[in-house]
């Protein structure tokens, strides 16, 4: 895990303050009874000081109180932004009345939208700005018998255009009080002083009430935050109905600052007019009033710019900042939170609150009262720091439920308020959020979470686009795809969709490139996007919109089923989001699809069309055109000759030699031989991880926690039939022969699952899952005396939710099928009906076994040993040194030499004693966004260019002229008698049921002179060779080379290797179970695993030995690494030589954040 801290996070301050609001505003009145409070400047700068503020605030009151306003009413405004409407707040307050500003956009929205607020509120008085409002206010209310106490037009017109029954404010505060009432003493902090109605952007607004407790507690959090003093100037442009707007103005009011209106409601001319008029002026803005404000600014007149801006209201980028600052701000700030509360604020973005390797901008960190976590969606238990999850907002500043609803998302816990906000996002280990985007908005392709908001500020940066938004819609292939809809600015240039979708592409990756770009007039035939009363987008209908106009294309333009070429572009489509039509047919596919991309085209074959294909294929086949003809020639050869799959016998086996070697360790865990459901030989790579120099050499341990609905029960139930579905699971090994080693897989007995799923007891917390029995050398191994697999449930107390601790021995999986086999775990607590369907490991096996003497495997074995035979003698080309004996990542109790005497701690010390990392490595990044062109132009992809920079980096490190370390292939590749198509017709290689790896050698010449194109076009070929030579059975090349290469090769293999990433473990909002802790304890010296991560960054982590290397060392080594990289993938420098490759001066993004030391794992 990248932190062991939970994600959750509380201000130090959490005592509520005893006095009203209206104490709090009565007593800076008094404190600066002069002092400028409300400022209209489009009201003729109109300006009340505190004083004045607070009294004309008293009178109002005593003038609605003597007319029935009293205590809990409801005083409703639609207005805009002006002085009266500051009024009206002091005076509502200071009446004990429940303020409730709406949007006057309302009136403009169907009736039964007003009705509904209204009929919700049963107001006691109404003020609207204009008297149109009120005419309009009477049609929609013309039916309704009972009316508010008070209406009132505040604007001051003549009473005679005033409709009957309206007032004006000026009339009021004009009338003559016979008997002054008493005003109310101050209410209590917990009574309601204000509703607001959130946007409501799938249903009917919300009300929430908010007490003087929970708004003034955003009030002062801000102005503490902000340092705010009575010299402050707030250029108020924002709509008063939003709480952004409440929060700030009481935030400088309560610092005796002031408020000041521009315009009636934003104008960027104003906006822009008052920060050049005034000092120390802060202007909170949504993201659109910056770029709104920077196309008001000519260049002239940018430099006279000069105030603090704070942003909030909608996601912020790292774009949005930028132009912050080119606008003129002296400081940017970010303000998070919600109609139900704000509790974040951050005042100062500096490097330490941006997240440049995800290009996330944090909200902050709580402020005054506020608490937060960040808990798996649907949960209420925190996460670990840096682990994407839903943001939940507590404390003071957060209100206590909705008005008259009782809903999930809002609870109370220990006596605190909370709310579940559906904004994605993480916590880092400093404490500082970052939002990511809505839940509910979220497109899965392909099982990859994309954020529709990527995509959307991608393509709203184009001139001619007035607005775009990104839905995902159903899809056979991919499951969901993003589709953009724009509508077009007449004043711009008409956007190209194709030059979008390249855009996309090109700045994002192909992931988030969208299938289709609509037109929201041409193509679905509609003027404005479907919104809810708050304006806000309603995705679901405009995803409904889309739906209907794709379905009726696809009936307009069905493929023929005849058309092979067609339907294999169909499906590279739906792999890399591409248009079908922007697919050339006769480009390498490596111009457009990643390695990652290649597996899931071959998986889509198999399960669309029953062909198959496979990455050698690929290699030959690399053109759509050449594949239709491949796959149209075996097509009609299945046609003809169909017929059930054959698989060649595996080597004999003696059964009762078999037996016989198993009876000694079937008796030592009370079992027998009929206990023995089958036997299957374990193939050549796998079974090196079989023999280790610890008890726990190639163990992986992780920790899980269930959800709070999951029982014991449910887990345990599911365990057993997750183990029964996957029968290595359910194995131990056995060595048969000096050649063979054989798993034993075992029936599902109650005796042998006694041995597999235990109880663990009860535990006090998360934490306690992660460190249950934690490098016992009683417990916390598998060595294959046993079975293959355990699973530990424990009950935690707090919170009440079953954890599970699993074993797994790397026997038995690669990293492919393990995340196959966690998905099918998680189907099965979901019970699900429809599981994922696995191929039988004992067919590939045998087929492996029995096809290795066949001249494919010969073939592939003479490659292989033809480019290892010497390497004993290029003993300089070897990195890391070693120093200590063997190579072992973690935790080393035990340790043995190789001739089994037991050997000492002194002799393998751990280089950085107690804060040795290399168990859990280190994690980096890199930016490079010029990957996708270098693809595009020269179908060089990254997987090719992170070998390269690894050959670079060894040569530099050992000054020989070769790099030689070993790779780590996926080896998913039916093992075949010959090169001919394979008879597995119906079998999909991704889904057999355990592991397939290969491992392999890298060697490679630098010769300073090649440029970086030819040396990466060398390690293209030399890979696609590898990838068609990748059935290879490792005894048989070991068997061809000599002894000292056999060993040096063996050496290697475990000294460094590099495995590409290609995707990797990831979790939903449905997942019953969450991955707290992971420790992968491999016999490697180091290893290196690069992959490709969202926003053209190239993420490296690595792990290492830490009785060998040193984490400074490693740290500078990443370094050079990622500066490798990024020179590489720049196709500016394809030309020039590999001598000049810069290994400095890139911006490194460190991924780790520093947990509690974790060594001898």
């Amino acid at each position: 895990m990248a932190n062991y801290l939970l994600a959750e996070a509380c201000h130090e301050n959490q005592k509520a303050s005893t006095a009203h609001l209206i104490t709090l505003l009565d007593q800076v009145a008094d404190q600066f009874p002069d002092h400028d409070a409300i400022i209209s400047l489009h009201q003729d700068n109109l300006r009340w000081t505190f004083a004045q503020l607070q009294e004309k605030s008293i009178q109002l009151a005593a003038r609605l109180s003597a007319k029935g306003v009293g205590h809990e009413s409801g005083i409703v405004t639609l207005m805009y932004n002006q002085a009266q409407w500051a009024l009206l707040f002091w005076a509502s307050a200071r009446l004990g009345c429940q303020f409730v500003p709406l949007d006057p956009r309302v009136l403009d929205r169907d009736a039964r939208d007003v009705l509904f607020l209204l009929d919700q509120l049963e107001p006691a008085a109404i003020f609207v700005s204009t008297e149109a409002m009120a005419s309009r206010i009477d049609q929609i209310t013309i039916d309704q018998g009972q009316r508010p106490i008070v209406q009132c037009v505040v604007s001051d017109g003549e009473e005679t255009t005033i409709s009957a029954g309206w007032t004006t404010l000026s009339t009021i505060m004009s009338e003559p009080l016979l008997d002054i009432p008493a005003l109310p003493e101050p209410g209590s902090p917990d009574d309601t002083l204000l509703i607001l109605f959130t946007s409501g952007t799938t249903a009917l607004p919300k009300g929430c009430p908010h007490t003087s407790i929970s708004i003034g507690a955003q009030g002062l959090g801000f102005m503490q935050e902000l340092n705010l003093v009575p010299s402050s100037n707030l250029c108020q442009h924002l709509p008063n109905f939003h709480v952004f707007n409440i929060a700030f103005t009481l935030a400088f009011w309560l610092a005796g600052a002031t408020v000041i209106f521009p315009s009636f409601s934003f104008n960027p001319q104003s906006t822009l007019q008052l920060i050049r008029s005034y000092q120390r002026v802060t202007a909170p803005c949504v993201p659109a009033m910056i770029h709104a404000l920077l196309n008001c600014v000519s260049p002239q007149h940018s430099s006279g710019v000069s105030f603090e801006v704070l942003l909030g209201g909608a996601p912020v980028t790292l774009d949005v900042v930028k132009r912050c600052r080119e606008l003129g701000a002296t400081r940017v700030m970010v303000g998070y939170g919600m109609t139900e509360g704000i509790p974040f604020v951050n005042t100062s973005l500096d490097d330490t609150s941006l997240d440049l390797a995800k290009r996330d901008v944090s909200v902050g960190k709580v402020f005054y009262g506020g608490r937060a976590r960040i808990c798996a969606e649907g949960s209420r238990v925190p996460i670990h720091k840096d682990e994407i999850g839903e943001v939940h907002l507590g404390g003071l500043p957060v209100f206590g439920g909705y008005m008259g609803l009782s809903n999930g998302s809002s609870y109370h816990e220990d006596g605190v308020n909370w709310i579940a906000t559906g904004d994605q996002g993480y916590m880092d280990g400093e404490g500082f959020v970052y939002i990511l985007g809505r839940y509910k908005d979220l497109i899965i392709r392909g099982g990859e979470n994309i954020s529709p908001l990527k995509i959307e500020q991608c393509l709203g940066e184009v001139n001619g686009i007035k607005d775009v938004y990104v839905v995902g819609t159903p899809d056979a292939v991919a499951g969901e795809v993003p589709v953009a809809v724009m509508r077009k600015d007449p004043s711009g240039q008409l956007p190209v969709k194709k030059a979008l979708q390249v855009k996309a592409l090109n700045e994002l990756g192909p992931l988030f490139a969208p299938a289709r770009i609509l037109d929201l007039q041409d193509d679905l035939g509609k003027d404005n996007y479907p919104t809810t009363t708050s304006g806000k987008i309603q995705k679901t209908v405009l995803r409904e919109w889309v739906t209907e106009h794709l379905n009726q294309v696809t009936v307009d333009n069905p493929i023929s089923s005849d058309d092979l070429t067609a339907e294999l572009t169909t499906l590279w489509s739906g792999v890399t989001g591409l248009e079908p039509r922007d697919i050339d047919h006769d480009a390498s596919i490596r111009t457009f699809a990643d390695s990652m991309m290649q597996i899931q085209f071959c998986h889509l074959i198999s399960q669309k069309l029953q062909l198959v294909i496979t990455q050698t294929d690929l290699i030959k086949f690399n053109t759509i055109r050449k594949q239709a003809q491949l796959l149209n020639e075996r097509k009609n050869v299945n046609d003809s000759h169909c017929r059930d799959s054959v698989h060649a016998l595996p080597a004999q086996l003696d059964m009762e030699r078999a037996e016989k070697v198993a009876s000694s360790k079937l008796d030592a865990i009370g079992l027998g031989w009929h206990d023995v459901e089958e036997v299957v030989p374990v193939a050549d790579c796998v079974k090196r991880t079989y023999y280790g120099y610890r008890p726990n050499s190639w163990n992986t341990r992780m920790s899980w926690i269930a959800n709070s609905s999951l029982t014991v029960a449910d887990v345990q139930a599911a365990l057993h039939t997750w183990l029964q579905r996957h029968p290595l699971l359910r194995s131990t090994p056995v060595t048969y022969d000096a050649e063979q080693d054989l798993y034993l897989v075992m029936h599902p007995s109650e005796d042998w699952m006694r041995l597999q799923v235990i109880d663990g007891g009860i535990v006090e917390d998360i934490n306690s899952v992660e460190t249950y029995k934690l490098n016992d050398p009683d417990y916390d191994y598998i060595d294959g005396k046993g079975p293959l697999f355990r699973a530990t449930i424990v009950r935690v107390e707090n919170p009440s939710v079953v954890g599970i601790v699993m074993h797994l021995h790397h026997l038995t999986f690669d990293a492919h099928i393990l995340l196959r086999w966690f998905q099918d775990l998680k189907d099965l607590l979901n019970r699900k009906d429809q599981l994922l369907n696995f191929h039988p490991y004992r067919d590939y096996i045998a087929d492996y076994q029995g096809n290795r003497a066949g001249p494919a495997a010969q073939k592939a074995v003479d490659f292989h040993v033809h480019s290892i035979r010497g390497v004993s003698s290029a003993t300089d080309a070897l990195w890391p040194r070693q120093i200590a004996p063997h190579w072992l990542k973690g935790d080393n109790q035990g340790w043995v030499h190789s001739d089994k005497t037991p050997g000492h701690p002194s002799e393998r010390p751990l280089l950085d004693g107690d804060k040795s990392v290399g168990t859990r490595g280190i994690t980096r990044a890199v930016h490079v966004p010029k990957i996708p062109e270098l693809q595009h132009k020269f179908a060089i992809t990254p997987p090719i260019i992170a070998r390269c920079a690894c050959a670079l980096i060894n040569v530099r490190m050992t000054g020989a002229k070769e790099a030689i370390f070993g790779l780590v292939e996926s080896g998913r590749t039916w093992p075949s008698a010959d090169d001919s198509h394979p008879d597995n017709k119906g079998i999909d290689i991704l889904e057999i049921d355990g592991p397939t790896i290969n491992q392999c050698l890298s060697r490679t010449t630098i010769t300073p002179e090649e440029t970086a194109f030819q040396l990466l076009s060398r390690m293209s070929k030399d890979q696609d060779d590898i990838v068609s030579h990748i059935y290879a059975p490792m005894d048989e090349i070991c068997r061809k080379l000599d002894e000292a290469d056999s060993k040096s090769f063996l050496d290697i293999i475990f000294r460094q290797s590099l495995n590409w990433r290609m995707g990797g473990y990831k979790e939903h909002a449905s997942d019953p179970i969450k991955v707290i802790e992971n420790i992968s304890r491999s016999d490697f010296g180091l290893f290196w695993l690069p992959g490709m991560m969202e926003g053209d960054l190239l993420r490296l982590t690595v792990k290492y030995d830490d009785a060998q290397l040193r984490a400074k060392d490693v740290y500078n080594i990443m370094t050079e690494y990622l500066c490798a990289v990024a020179w590489l993938s720049d196709p500016e420098n394809v030309d020039k030589p590999v001598s000049e490759c810069e290994f400095q001066g890139r911006d490194i993004v460190d991924l780790d954040r520093e947990g509690p030391a974790r060594y001898r794992r």
